[in-house]
């Protein structure tokens, strides 16, 4: 994957229109430092900057992003002709132009109602995009409350709060009552060339600031560091991304696909990133499990060097037992320093995600409003680290057609999605699964109880037989004793610490979910009717991906408790 394929840092702006011509070249410089600091601290994360481009606020700061080779995403709320009747003059005309050539260009859907109520809805809609596709928020903005519909402060309460009046959305439609991971604000303060446009009391034209979504809207002196993290992880992708040179195609991962989806830019980006995170969650759960095993063989050859220590009388075995201990130490340090068990859950997420995202897309299962599909609520819960999982999601789904319905395949979905029992599909998969976690919770019952009875059968017969049998068989079978409830214990754990029985609960659980999806998919009587239930599918397979990485992430590796 080359630079223009890296999921980028993508920053939103809004900005009031009447500047003071004075305060621009203060703007700009802080529009640059903040450029300057973005660029230097994530160096693995390209910078896109989404605005529609109106004059003022928005301009200028495309202007300093072309100067850098910014990508540009422009939410147009109007077509262009109309749009451009909102402009000042021919030049105001020429520049947006300009700027908007070689721009992403998305489209927004025209509102109804009265002309003048149209064209507000026309912009806040362009503020929700702008909000709902960035991680920060630029806002070049008097500091001062909203005086109309879809302005800059509003944009700025949305991003925040969730909260845009003009199109009766509240905080619980956006994000619930639940702190968000892309709330940030980098506020530039400015004046408004008009009575009384001096900035709110206490601001200072030309200062920036950020601002964190809190109840007093409070300031911070830098990024706050669950967003730093993010952001570090997305870089971190990008990076292992980058060292792909084995994927596979997206026909042999993703059912359903074809060459035929390739012109439909947010289905395709989709594809593409499942296929690099499926390749990449494999690759990192093959190295975690490998290194997990080889340490719990280390773990079982250390008891075992400590009983031929203690019990067989072989004073060599604890210089055994410690070149053991410190290769398992330093192979657990490895594996830590490399945080292969942290990318294969965060990866394995990321492409679980994106399955439903694409499915979903396909089906033509979409909201109404916003582009808000899988991403919405995905992980919110579980960790803000993790936040970066969305944001790819909703990179990678941004459709450049917006709200501009396609030929849904629904039956396709169905199909290649879900299958048919003993089959192809999730329900293929998660019946294999089942089968397999039944097999190894099976065997570790049956090794610990072996063990068991073997311990007891060496038990009864030391108790009879001890006087007849020489000290050499005495001494082994005490060894035994030993040796064969580590052996047992060990097994345990590891089976403990990849959570077989949990997983196979779980899996259980989702063949369960995927059986009666198939059934009543079948009893369905229109598309309508068939799209309801594969949200209502695909949310579910959500909740459970988000209970399978809390699960994992329980269990980290700590050789205190090999």
């Amino acid at each position: 994957m080359n630079s223009d394929h890296k999921v980028p840092l993508s920053l939103g702006v809004t900005g009031h229109r009447d500047l003071v011509e004075e305060e621009i070249p203060a703007i700009r410089r802080r529009l640059r430092e903040l450029f300057d600091l973005l660029e230097a601290r994530y160096p693995d994360t390209p910078l896109r900057l989404v605005t529609p481009l109106a004059e003022g606020g928005d301009r200028i700061a495309a202007e300093v992003a072309r100067e850098r080779d910014i990508e540009l995403l422009v939410p147009l709320p109007l077509p262009v002709d109309v749009y451009e009747e909102d402009f000042s003059d021919h030049d105001s005309r020429k520049a947006f132009r300009e700027l908007l050539a070689g721009a992403m260009v998305v489209e927004m859907r025209a509102a109804r109602g009265n002309a003048e109520r149209k064209r507000d809805q026309a912009y806040a809609k362009a503020g929700i995009y702008s909000s709902d596709h960035c991680q920060i928020l630029i806002a070049i903005w008097d500091g001062k409350p909203a005086r109309h519909s879809g302005g800059t402060a509003e944009v700025v309460e949305y991003h925040q709060f969730g909260d845009m009046a003009q199109l009766g959305l509240n905080p619980s439609e956006r994000r619930g009552l639940a702190k968000d991971d892309t709330d940030l604000v980098y506020h530039i303060v400015c004046s408004r060339d008009r009575g009384h446009g001096s900035p709110a009391a206490g601001l200072q034209p030309g200062t920036a600031r950020w601002l964190v979504a809190d109840p007093e809207r409070m300031a911070v002196e830098d990024i706050p560091a669950s967003l730093n993290r993010m952001i570090k992880r997305t870089g971190e992708f990008n990076r292992d991304v980058a060292r792909v040179s084995d994927a596979p195609s997206i026909a042999d991962v993703l059912p359903g696909w074809n060459d035929g989806l390739a012109g439909q830019p947010d289905l395709a980006r989709t594809a593409e990133y499942f296929t690099l995170a499926d390749h990449l969650a494999g690759r990192y759960a093959w190295r975690y499990r490998v290194a997990l095993r080889v340490l719990y063989v280390l773990a079982a050859l250390m008891g075992l060097s400590f009983i031929a220590y203690a019990d067989l009388d072989h004073p060599s075995m604890i210089a055994a037992f410690l070149v053991l201990f410190f290769v398992g130490f330093a192979l657990y340090r490895l594996v830590s320093r490399l945080q292969w068990h942290r990318k294969f859950l965060d990866y394995r997420a990321l492409a679980e995600g994106l399955r439903v995202q694409f499915y979903w897309r396909l089906g033509g299962v979409s909201g109404q409003l916003r582009n808000d599909f899988a991403y919405d609520n995905f992980l919110q819960k579980q960790d803000v680290e993790i936040g970066w999982i969305r944001n790819v999601m909703r990179f990678a789904g941004a459709p450049e057609d917006y709200m501009r319905r396609r030929a849904a395949d629904v039956d396709s979905v169905i199909e290649h999605w879900i299958g048919q029992p003993g089959g192809t599909g999730q329900l293929g998969y998660f019946e294999n699964r089942c089968r397999s976690h039944r097999r190894h919770v099976t065997q570790t019952s049956r090794l610990v109880a072996l063990t068991l009875w073997a311990g007891i059968v060496i038990t009864v017969v030391l108790a009879l037989l001890q006087h007849q049998l020489d000290d050499v068989a005495v001494t082994g079978m005490v060894a035994a004793m030993g040796m064969l409830p580590l052996l047992a214990a060990v097994r345990e754990a590891y089976a403990h610490k990849v959570a077989e029985k949990e997983l196979l609960k779980q899996y259980s659980y989702m063949l369960d979910i995927y059986r009666m999806a198939c059934f009543r998919l079948s009893r369905c009587k229109t598309a309508a009717e068939k799209r309801d239930l594969l949200r209502a599918l695909g949310e579910a397979a959500l909740d459970e991906h988000a209970e399978w990485i809390l699960v994992h992430r329980e269990r980290p590796l700590e050789p205190g408790k090999l």
